[in-house]
């Protein structure tokens, strides 16, 4: 039996879904890159935006789901010559297999002999991809801020990370091989290499943490950073490091 609560629900006609609410349901917040939104028409769908954009939405290619354009001009007008002559290519294509075409002149003699294309591996055949119209306006505008806006992001060491490779430090030392073959510490399994190069990168940011905090206002002797000059080199040789620095006041 249903209960009077749910058929007041059924009755009530403000519940019931409408192509109206449904379209506005169906709206996306745009969420690309900011450049493009001022050109994005929300009314178009992704793949009619980034046609007049000029860009792809699938490098792959489209296998269906798409609005035929009515409006388009057939492949086969494109492809045929000005006096909508197909090419000898489009003959070999349209002949059965087993079939030719023989061609002759006002006289009768023979000119030409058209045999169908034969059946190859379709293994070997490459994939064409729909061609798009030339419209460099959307790839223009990204080209450009990617060409002003590049920037090297460098790898941190998280602090985490910190204390799992001064763990590695205080039990094996420099011997990365050890390292490589423990599997309490080693839970990602790192290579030497990989080891190597983390406890490298770990023993050099932490020689310069260091020497920020000896020469800062904090240390016994302080001295304003515009009066003095600071030349450090680092050396990692294993796990020593040595840092020479020479201060003028």
């Amino acid at each position: 039996m249903v209960r009077p609560i749910a058929r007041k629900k059924l009755r009530n006609p403000k519940l019931k879904t409408t192509r109206r609410t449904a379209e506005k349901a169906k709206r996306v917040k745009y969420t690309g890159h900011p450049l493009l939104k001022e050109k994005w028409n929300r009314s178009l769908t992704v793949t009619e935006n980034y046609r007049n954009l000029g860009l792809v939405s699938r490098v792959n290619g489209v296998r269906g789901g798409v609005v035929k354009d009515l409006f388009a001009k057939p492949k086969q007008q494109e492809e045929e010559g000005e006096k909508g002559e197909l090419t000898e290519e489009q003959v070999k294509k349209a002949i059965p297999k087993g079939y030719g075409i023989i061609e002759r002149d006002e006289e009768g003699n023979v000119v030409n002999i058209i045999m169908a294309e034969e059946e190859g591996d379709p293994l070997d055949s490459d994939y064409e991809v729909e061609k798009v119209e030339a419209k460099e306006e959307g790839a223009r505008i990204l080209e450009e801020f990617a060409a002003t806006h590049e920037e090297d992001r460098e790898r941190w060491i998280s602090q985490g990370e910190r204390r799992i490779l001064q763990e590695f430090i205080d039990k094996h030392g420099d011997n990365y091989d050890a390292m490589f073959w423990d599997t309490k510490l080693n839970v990602q399994q790192l290579t030497k290499r990989q080891l190597e190069k983390k406890i490298k990168k770990y023993l050099v940011e932490k020689a310069k943490t260091k020497s920020s905090r000896g020469f800062g206002a904090g240390s016994p002797r302080s001295i304003p950073a515009s009066r003095v000059n600071i030349r450090a080199s680092e050396f990692v040789i294993g796990t020593a490091i040595v840092i020479s620095a020479e201060l003028s006041v």
